[in-house]
């Protein structure tokens, strides 16, 4: 996996490499443990080390999203990490507006593929 930045310097023109590469590694701080009020990941930022603490797990996917392009989230608290669709929206089988965690030090790649459909793949 490559960096957008990087692939630009190699050449590939910047459309290209914003959707195959992933954004500077940014750190989002969990808010909460459910999908309103948790913190919102940001469209353009697709690379994210989550970190929580207590009850402070819950992140949720960007609405504006483009399909498509994937979503890397790494959590490194010990705290599982609360991953939410956008309100309305769906991860893999999971119910409707339902979570999926991650553990210490794994990570979840996150696709949207359509308004309300995520897919989701768990790094072991």
């Amino acid at each position: 996996m490559s960096l957008a930045v990087d692939l630009i310097g190699i050449g590939m023109p910047p459309e290209q490499s914003v959707r195959l590469g992933f954004s500077a590694l940014t750190t989002i701080a969990g808010v909460g443990t459910a999908q309103t009020g948790g913190a919102a990941i940001p469209a353009g930022v697709n690379n994210v080390l989550a970190t929580t603490a207590g009850g402070q797990t819950a992140l949720v996917l960007p609405s504006g999203a483009e399909l498509e392009v994937p979503y890397m989230v790494t959590n490194s608290s010990a705290t599982a990490a609360l991953v939410f669709p956008p309100s309305g929206g769906q991860i893999n089988a999971a119910a409707g507006d339902a979570s999926v965690s991650i553990a210490l030090d794994l990570a979840r790649i996150f696709i949207r593929k359509s308004s309300t459909r995520w897919i989701s793949f768990l790094a072991a």
